[in-house]
Protein backbone atom coordinates (compact mmCIF):
# COMPACT_ATOMS: atom_id res chain seq x y z
CA UNK A 1 0.00 0.00 0.00
CA UNK A 2 1.47 3.20 -1.10
CA UNK A 3 0.46 6.75 1.35
CA UNK A 4 0.94 10.10 0.74
CA UNK A 5 0.14 12.75 2.62
CA UNK A 6 -0.43 16.60 1.50
CA UNK A 7 -1.56 20.05 3.90
CA UNK A 8 -4.23 21.76 1.89
CA UNK A 9 -5.43 25.27 3.08
CA UNK A 10 -6.30 25.65 6.49
CA UNK A 11 -6.35 22.33 8.90
CA UNK A 12 -7.40 19.58 5.99
CA UNK A 13 -4.87 17.30 4.90
CA UNK A 14 -5.00 15.43 1.30
CA UNK A 15 -4.14 11.32 1.84
CA UNK A 16 -3.75 9.69 -1.22
CA UNK A 17 -3.84 5.37 -1.03
CA UNK A 18 -3.06 3.28 -3.47
CA UNK A 19 -3.58 -0.55 -3.07
CA UNK A 20 -1.90 -3.08 -5.61
CA UNK A 21 -4.27 -5.43 -7.48
CA UNK A 22 -3.01 -8.28 -5.01
CA UNK A 23 -3.69 -6.32 -2.12
CA UNK A 24 -7.12 -5.17 -3.39
CA UNK A 25 -7.43 -8.94 -4.40
CA UNK A 26 -6.89 -10.60 -0.87
CA UNK A 27 -10.02 -7.92 0.36
CA UNK A 28 -11.81 -9.65 -2.73
CA UNK A 29 -11.56 -13.06 -1.83
CA UNK A 30 -12.06 -12.78 1.93
CA UNK A 31 -15.35 -11.00 0.97
CA UNK A 32 -16.52 -14.41 -1.60
CA UNK A 33 -15.39 -16.85 1.06
CA UNK A 34 -18.13 -14.89 3.52
CA UNK A 35 -21.14 -14.96 0.61
CA UNK A 36 -19.88 -18.62 -0.77
CA UNK A 37 -20.28 -19.89 3.09
CA UNK A 38 -23.76 -18.61 3.13
CA UNK A 39 -24.98 -19.10 -0.37
CA UNK A 40 -28.01 -21.38 -0.82
CA UNK A 41 -27.99 -22.80 -4.05
CA UNK A 42 -30.48 -25.41 -4.84
CA UNK A 43 -28.64 -29.53 -5.12
CA UNK A 44 -26.31 -27.86 -2.53
CA UNK A 45 -26.02 -27.48 1.18
CA UNK A 46 -25.62 -24.28 2.30
CA UNK A 47 -22.06 -22.70 1.67
CA UNK A 48 -21.06 -25.63 -0.56
CA UNK A 49 -21.89 -24.57 -3.77
CA UNK A 50 -18.74 -24.30 -6.48
CA UNK A 51 -16.99 -20.60 -6.76
CA UNK A 52 -18.04 -20.63 -10.45
CA UNK A 53 -21.69 -21.04 -9.94
CA UNK A 54 -22.41 -18.87 -7.54
CA UNK A 55 -20.46 -15.89 -9.59
CA UNK A 56 -22.91 -17.17 -12.67
CA UNK A 57 -26.03 -17.02 -10.48
CA UNK A 58 -25.46 -13.48 -8.69
CA UNK A 59 -22.14 -12.09 -10.25
CA UNK A 60 -19.70 -10.13 -8.93
CA UNK A 61 -21.28 -6.62 -7.58
CA UNK A 62 -21.94 -7.81 -4.13
CA UNK A 63 -18.14 -9.15 -3.71
CA UNK A 64 -16.78 -5.70 -5.00
CA UNK A 65 -18.72 -3.45 -3.19
CA UNK A 66 -18.39 -5.69 0.39
CA UNK A 67 -14.41 -5.66 -1.01
CA UNK A 68 -14.61 -1.91 -1.35
CA UNK A 69 -16.10 -0.76 2.19
CA UNK A 70 -13.28 -3.14 4.06
CA UNK A 71 -10.51 -2.05 1.48
CA UNK A 72 -11.36 1.62 3.00
CA UNK A 73 -12.36 1.07 6.27
CA UNK A 74 -9.08 -0.69 6.96
CA UNK A 75 -6.85 1.27 4.78
CA UNK A 76 -7.97 4.70 6.09
CA UNK A 77 -7.47 3.82 9.37
CA UNK A 78 -3.75 2.56 8.43
CA UNK A 79 -3.07 5.26 6.34
CA UNK A 80 -3.89 8.04 9.20
CA UNK A 81 -1.79 5.61 11.81
CA UNK A 82 0.98 5.43 9.32
CA UNK A 83 1.34 9.12 9.30
CA UNK A 84 0.69 10.00 12.33
CA UNK A 85 -2.40 12.67 11.44
CA UNK A 86 -5.20 13.15 13.92
CA UNK A 87 -8.11 13.98 12.26
CA UNK A 88 -11.49 15.34 14.20
CA UNK A 89 -14.45 14.33 11.62
CA UNK A 90 -15.02 11.76 9.08
CA UNK A 91 -13.20 12.21 6.04
CA UNK A 92 -14.56 12.96 1.97
CA UNK A 93 -13.61 10.00 0.34
CA UNK A 94 -13.16 10.73 -3.59
CA UNK A 95 -12.29 6.86 -5.83
CA UNK A 96 -10.31 7.32 -8.39
CA UNK A 97 -11.82 4.47 -10.78
CA UNK A 98 -14.28 4.23 -13.51
CA UNK A 99 -15.21 0.16 -12.96
CA UNK A 100 -14.03 -2.07 -10.08
CA UNK A 101 -11.63 -4.53 -11.01
CA UNK A 102 -9.47 -6.68 -9.00
CA UNK A 103 -7.27 -7.07 -11.40
CA UNK A 104 -6.65 -3.21 -11.42
CA UNK A 105 -4.87 -1.24 -8.26
CA UNK A 106 -7.49 0.64 -6.24
CA UNK A 107 -6.33 4.54 -5.49
CA UNK A 108 -8.26 6.43 -3.64
CA UNK A 109 -8.40 9.92 -1.87
CA UNK A 110 -9.11 11.17 1.85
CA UNK A 111 -9.41 14.89 2.86
CA UNK A 112 -9.50 14.98 6.50
CA UNK A 113 -9.70 17.73 8.87
CA UNK A 114 -6.88 17.86 11.54
CA UNK A 115 -6.20 19.92 14.91
CA UNK A 116 -5.25 23.36 14.06
CA UNK A 117 -1.95 24.37 14.76
CA UNK A 118 -1.00 26.45 17.92
CA UNK A 119 0.93 29.29 17.87
CA UNK A 120 1.93 29.93 22.22
CA UNK A 121 2.14 33.12 23.65
CA UNK A 122 3.06 33.94 27.18
CA UNK A 123 2.33 30.80 29.23
CA UNK A 124 4.35 31.01 31.67
CA UNK A 125 4.81 34.61 34.63
CA UNK A 126 1.44 35.53 33.22
CA UNK A 127 -0.13 38.11 35.45
CA UNK A 128 -3.80 37.22 37.45
CA UNK A 129 -5.37 39.20 40.27
CA UNK A 130 -6.71 36.46 43.23
CA UNK A 131 -9.52 37.03 45.36
CA UNK A 132 -8.94 37.19 49.01
CA UNK A 133 -10.00 34.99 51.26
CA UNK A 134 -10.51 36.52 54.51
CA UNK A 135 -14.05 36.24 56.02
CA UNK A 136 -15.00 39.12 57.46
CA UNK A 137 -17.85 39.66 60.37
CA UNK A 138 -20.40 41.27 58.31
CA UNK A 139 -20.25 37.96 56.24
CA UNK A 140 -20.65 35.76 59.12
CA UNK A 141 -23.81 37.71 60.91
CA UNK A 142 -25.62 37.00 56.95
CA UNK A 143 -24.64 33.39 57.36
CA UNK A 144 -26.37 33.10 60.64
CA UNK A 145 -29.26 35.86 59.89
CA UNK A 146 -30.13 32.86 56.93
CA UNK A 147 -29.90 30.40 59.62
CA UNK A 148 -32.14 32.25 61.91
CA UNK A 149 -34.38 33.48 59.38
CA UNK A 150 -34.82 29.71 58.59
CA UNK A 151 -36.81 28.86 61.44
CA UNK A 152 -38.67 32.03 61.51
CA UNK A 153 -42.07 33.02 62.38
CA UNK A 154 -44.53 34.91 60.72
CA UNK A 155 -46.55 37.61 63.06
CA UNK A 156 -49.56 39.12 61.93
CA UNK A 157 -48.66 43.45 61.64
CA UNK A 158 -52.24 44.81 63.08
CA UNK A 159 -51.22 48.35 62.08
CA UNK A 160 -48.69 49.40 60.05
CA UNK A 161 -47.84 49.65 56.28
CA UNK A 162 -46.38 47.29 53.81
CA UNK A 163 -42.24 46.88 53.87
CA UNK A 164 -39.49 45.15 52.01
CA UNK A 165 -38.79 41.85 53.61
CA UNK A 166 -42.52 41.68 54.84
CA UNK A 167 -44.81 38.56 53.54
CA UNK A 168 -48.01 40.11 52.11
CA UNK A 169 -51.27 38.21 51.49
CA UNK A 170 -53.35 39.50 48.24
CA UNK A 171 -55.64 39.28 45.89
CA UNK A 172 -54.62 40.15 42.41
CA UNK A 173 -56.04 40.87 38.42
CA UNK A 174 -53.90 41.69 35.69
CA UNK A 175 -55.03 42.74 32.27
CA UNK A 176 -53.75 44.45 28.87
CA UNK A 177 -55.47 46.89 27.22
CA UNK A 178 -58.59 45.95 29.65
CA UNK A 179 -58.24 42.30 28.07
CA UNK A 180 -57.49 39.93 31.34
CA UNK A 181 -55.02 37.43 30.54
CA UNK A 182 -54.42 33.52 31.28
CA UNK A 183 -52.52 33.45 34.83
CA UNK A 184 -53.12 37.13 35.53
CA UNK A 185 -55.16 36.21 38.64
CA UNK A 186 -55.29 34.51 41.96
CA UNK A 187 -56.48 35.10 45.48
CA UNK A 188 -54.79 35.07 49.41
CA UNK A 189 -51.79 35.02 47.30
CA UNK A 190 -48.54 34.98 49.36
CA UNK A 191 -45.71 37.02 48.57
CA UNK A 192 -42.58 38.07 50.10
CA UNK A 193 -41.75 41.85 49.26
CA UNK A 194 -38.70 42.49 48.10
CA UNK A 195 -37.76 38.60 46.58
CA UNK A 196 -38.05 39.59 43.18
CA UNK A 197 -40.66 36.67 42.18
CA UNK A 198 -43.12 38.85 40.30
CA UNK A 199 -42.60 41.35 37.08
CA UNK A 200 -39.89 43.96 37.63
CA UNK A 201 -41.59 46.81 39.21
CA UNK A 202 -44.80 44.90 40.84
CA UNK A 203 -43.46 44.28 44.29
CA UNK A 204 -42.16 47.66 44.67
CA UNK A 205 -45.53 49.44 44.15
CA UNK A 206 -46.89 47.51 47.18
CA UNK A 207 -44.98 49.07 49.43
CA UNK A 208 -46.47 51.33 51.61
CA UNK A 209 -49.95 49.76 51.45
CA UNK A 210 -52.34 49.12 54.24
CA UNK A 211 -54.61 46.42 55.14
CA UNK A 212 -57.79 45.87 53.03
CA UNK A 213 -56.06 48.66 51.22
CA UNK A 214 -56.55 48.73 47.12
CA UNK A 215 -54.16 49.50 44.18
CA UNK A 216 -54.06 49.95 40.75
CA UNK A 217 -50.02 48.40 39.41
CA UNK A 218 -48.72 49.21 36.13
CA UNK A 219 -45.88 46.97 34.98
CA UNK A 220 -44.20 46.02 31.61
CA UNK A 221 -43.51 42.72 31.15
CA UNK A 222 -40.03 42.21 30.03
CA UNK A 223 -38.95 41.31 26.37
CA UNK A 224 -38.33 38.17 27.08
CA UNK A 225 -41.19 37.31 28.94
CA UNK A 226 -42.02 33.42 28.77
CA UNK A 227 -45.59 33.92 27.50
CA UNK A 228 -44.98 35.25 24.09
CA UNK A 229 -48.44 36.99 24.19
CA UNK A 230 -47.12 39.03 27.05
CA UNK A 231 -43.78 39.99 26.10
CA UNK A 232 -43.02 43.79 26.38
CA UNK A 233 -46.87 44.78 27.21
CA UNK A 234 -48.26 47.02 29.52
CA UNK A 235 -50.26 45.75 32.21
CA UNK A 236 -52.71 46.88 34.78
CA UNK A 237 -52.63 45.27 38.17
CA UNK A 238 -55.51 45.43 40.63
CA UNK A 239 -54.14 44.45 43.81
CA UNK A 240 -55.79 44.52 47.09
CA UNK A 241 -53.39 43.64 50.22
CA UNK A 242 -55.64 41.53 52.87
CA UNK A 243 -52.57 40.63 55.62
CA UNK A 244 -49.11 41.86 55.86
CA UNK A 245 -47.03 39.35 57.92
CA UNK A 246 -43.39 39.91 59.57
CA UNK A 247 -40.82 38.13 60.03
CA UNK A 248 -39.73 37.26 63.57
CA UNK A 249 -36.60 35.88 64.07
CA UNK A 250 -35.83 33.12 67.37
CA UNK A 251 -33.12 34.32 69.50
CA UNK A 252 -29.20 33.25 68.65
CA UNK A 253 -28.43 31.27 72.01
CA UNK A 254 -27.63 27.16 72.47
CA UNK A 255 -30.85 26.16 72.13
CA UNK A 256 -31.17 27.42 68.48
CA UNK A 257 -28.20 25.97 67.82
CA UNK A 258 -29.08 22.80 69.13
CA UNK A 259 -32.36 23.30 67.10
CA UNK A 260 -30.29 23.22 63.89
CA UNK A 261 -28.96 19.83 64.43
CA UNK A 262 -25.51 20.20 63.35
CA UNK A 263 -22.35 19.39 65.52
CA UNK A 264 -21.97 22.38 67.41
CA UNK A 265 -23.87 23.14 70.61
CA UNK A 266 -23.01 26.36 71.61
CA UNK A 267 -23.22 29.99 70.23
CA UNK A 268 -19.47 30.14 70.50
CA UNK A 269 -18.61 26.91 68.08
CA UNK A 270 -21.23 27.59 66.16
CA UNK A 271 -19.54 30.88 64.95
CA UNK A 272 -16.87 29.21 64.24
CA UNK A 273 -18.09 26.61 62.36
CA UNK A 274 -19.77 29.03 60.10
CA UNK A 275 -16.37 31.18 59.80
CA UNK A 276 -14.77 28.18 59.01
CA UNK A 277 -16.68 27.07 56.28
CA UNK A 278 -17.36 30.27 54.48
CA UNK A 279 -13.64 30.38 54.69
CA UNK A 280 -13.76 27.65 52.54
CA UNK A 281 -16.26 28.37 50.47
CA UNK A 282 -14.43 31.97 49.67
CA UNK A 283 -10.81 29.83 49.24
CA UNK A 284 -12.49 27.47 46.64
CA UNK A 285 -14.36 30.07 44.48
CA UNK A 286 -10.77 32.22 44.72
CA UNK A 287 -8.65 29.27 44.09
CA UNK A 288 -11.60 28.25 40.68
CA UNK A 289 -11.52 32.33 39.68
CA UNK A 290 -8.00 32.50 39.25
CA UNK A 291 -7.30 29.43 38.04
CA UNK A 292 -10.13 30.51 35.30
CA UNK A 293 -8.75 33.69 34.95
CA UNK A 294 -5.22 32.51 34.23
CA UNK A 295 -6.04 29.96 31.76
CA UNK A 296 -8.35 32.69 29.84
CA UNK A 297 -4.85 35.05 29.83
CA UNK A 298 -2.92 31.73 28.67
CA UNK A 299 -5.16 31.29 25.84
CA UNK A 300 -6.01 34.99 25.28
CA UNK A 301 -2.15 35.15 24.61
CA UNK A 302 -1.83 31.84 22.23
CA UNK A 303 -3.15 31.93 18.35
CA UNK A 304 -5.31 29.36 16.40
CA UNK A 305 -7.89 28.70 14.02
CA UNK A 306 -10.67 26.45 15.54
CA UNK A 307 -12.95 24.74 12.85
CA UNK A 308 -16.81 24.93 13.94
CA UNK A 309 -16.68 21.58 13.98
CA UNK A 310 -14.22 21.31 17.02
CA UNK A 311 -16.93 23.34 19.04
CA UNK A 312 -19.93 21.28 18.11
CA UNK A 313 -18.32 18.45 19.10
CA UNK A 314 -17.52 19.70 22.54
CA UNK A 315 -21.42 21.31 22.33
CA UNK A 316 -22.64 17.62 21.85
CA UNK A 317 -20.41 16.71 25.01
CA UNK A 318 -21.99 19.37 27.31
CA UNK A 319 -25.25 18.56 26.32
CA UNK A 320 -25.21 14.88 27.28
CA UNK A 321 -23.80 16.07 30.65
CA UNK A 322 -26.48 18.44 31.27
CA UNK A 323 -28.94 15.26 29.91
CA UNK A 324 -27.15 12.74 32.74
CA UNK A 325 -27.38 15.84 35.26
CA UNK A 326 -31.45 15.80 34.19
CA UNK A 327 -31.78 12.03 34.56
CA UNK A 328 -29.95 12.53 38.16
CA UNK A 329 -32.80 14.72 39.26
CA UNK A 330 -35.08 12.10 37.91
CA UNK A 331 -36.74 14.22 35.07
CA UNK A 332 -36.03 14.97 31.24
CA UNK A 333 -33.77 17.62 29.58
CA UNK A 334 -36.54 19.52 28.20
CA UNK A 335 -38.09 19.84 31.56
CA UNK A 336 -35.08 20.99 32.97
CA UNK A 337 -34.55 23.45 30.46
CA UNK A 338 -38.43 24.76 30.98
CA UNK A 339 -37.31 25.38 34.97
CA UNK A 340 -34.34 26.73 34.11
CA UNK A 341 -36.13 29.50 31.74
CA UNK A 342 -35.16 28.26 28.16
CA UNK A 343 -35.17 26.53 25.21
CA UNK A 344 -33.07 23.94 23.25
CA UNK A 345 -31.82 26.67 20.74
CA UNK A 346 -31.04 29.19 23.35
CA UNK A 347 -29.20 26.67 25.49
CA UNK A 348 -26.99 25.99 22.51
CA UNK A 349 -26.37 29.18 21.94
CA UNK A 350 -25.68 30.16 25.05
CA UNK A 351 -22.78 27.47 25.57
CA UNK A 352 -21.32 28.35 22.18
CA UNK A 353 -18.56 30.41 23.70
CA UNK A 354 -17.81 28.03 26.90
CA UNK A 355 -17.04 25.13 24.50
CA UNK A 356 -15.13 27.04 21.80
CA UNK A 357 -12.95 28.15 25.15
CA UNK A 358 -12.99 24.46 26.23
CA UNK A 359 -11.44 23.49 22.77
CA UNK A 360 -9.07 26.31 22.82
CA UNK A 361 -7.97 25.66 26.25
CA UNK A 362 -7.17 21.94 25.45
CA UNK A 363 -5.36 22.79 21.88
CA UNK A 364 -2.99 25.50 24.26
CA UNK A 365 -2.08 22.83 27.08
CA UNK A 366 -1.75 20.16 24.73
CA UNK A 367 0.92 22.45 22.72
CA UNK A 368 2.83 23.33 26.23
CA UNK A 369 2.89 19.32 27.16
CA UNK A 370 4.94 18.84 23.82
CA UNK A 371 6.81 21.95 24.03
CA UNK A 372 7.71 21.92 27.59
CA UNK A 373 8.42 17.86 27.01
CA UNK A 374 5.69 17.54 30.65
CA UNK A 375 5.98 13.64 31.64
CA UNK A 376 3.91 11.74 34.22
CA UNK A 377 6.24 9.86 37.01
CA UNK A 378 4.92 7.55 40.19
CA UNK A 379 4.63 10.75 42.12
CA UNK A 380 1.64 12.39 39.68
CA UNK A 381 -0.04 9.17 39.24
CA UNK A 382 -0.61 8.88 43.02
CA UNK A 383 -1.44 12.24 43.58
CA UNK A 384 -3.88 12.30 41.21
CA UNK A 385 -5.29 9.10 42.28
CA UNK A 386 -5.47 10.21 45.90
CA UNK A 387 -7.16 13.76 44.77
CA UNK A 388 -10.37 11.52 43.13
CA UNK A 389 -10.14 9.18 45.93
CA UNK A 390 -10.89 11.66 48.32
CA UNK A 391 -13.29 14.19 46.41
CA UNK A 392 -15.54 10.70 45.90
CA UNK A 393 -14.84 9.38 49.28
CA UNK A 394 -13.92 6.13 47.82
CA UNK A 395 -10.80 3.61 48.43
CA UNK A 396 -7.54 4.28 46.74
CA UNK A 397 -6.94 0.75 45.31
CA UNK A 398 -10.71 0.88 43.89
CA UNK A 399 -9.71 4.00 42.43
CA UNK A 400 -6.74 2.37 40.59
CA UNK A 401 -8.42 -0.20 39.32
CA UNK A 402 -11.28 1.90 38.21
CA UNK A 403 -9.20 4.05 36.39
CA UNK A 404 -6.04 2.54 35.11
CA UNK A 405 -3.37 4.54 33.92
CA UNK A 406 -3.50 3.96 30.29
CA UNK A 407 -7.11 5.34 30.47
CA UNK A 408 -5.83 8.18 32.94
CA UNK A 409 -2.69 9.38 32.38
CA UNK A 410 -3.96 12.48 29.73
CA UNK A 411 -6.50 13.59 32.71
CA UNK A 412 -3.39 13.75 34.85
CA UNK A 413 -1.19 14.95 31.84
CA UNK A 414 -3.60 18.31 31.34
CA UNK A 415 -3.61 18.46 35.23
CA UNK A 416 -0.04 18.65 35.70
CA UNK A 417 0.41 21.50 33.26
CA UNK A 418 -2.39 23.49 34.63
CA UNK A 419 -0.61 23.21 38.38
CA UNK A 420 3.08 23.97 36.52
CA UNK A 421 1.58 27.35 34.72
CA UNK A 422 -0.49 28.29 38.08
CA UNK A 423 3.16 27.79 39.97
CA UNK A 424 4.76 30.09 37.54
CA UNK A 425 1.94 32.55 37.83
CA UNK A 426 2.81 35.99 38.81
CA UNK A 427 -0.06 36.47 41.47
CA UNK A 428 -1.53 40.22 42.28
CA UNK A 429 -3.85 40.20 45.31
Amino acid sequence: MNVNAEKQTGDKVLITVELSKEEFNVYYEQELTKLLANAEIKGFRKGKAPRKMFLDKFGEGQIYQNALDSALGKTYYEAITEQNIQVIDEPKIDIDFEVLDKEKTLKYKAEVLVYPEVELGQYFGVEVVKEPTEVKDTEIEIAIRRDLQSKSDLELVENGTLEIGNTAVFDFEGSVDGVLFDGGKAENYSLEIGSKQFIPGFEEQMVGMKSDEERILKVTFPADYQAENLKGKTADFKVKLHEIKKNVLPELNDEFVKSLEIEPKTVEEYKATVAKKLAEEKKEASDHKFEYDLLRKVCDNAKANIADVLVEHRKDNMLKQEEDRAKGYGITFEQLLKYQGTTLEKYKEMITEPAKFEVLKELVLNKIIEVEKIELNDADYEKGYSEIAAMNGQDLNAVKKQYPKDQISYHFMLLKTIESIKEKAVIKQ
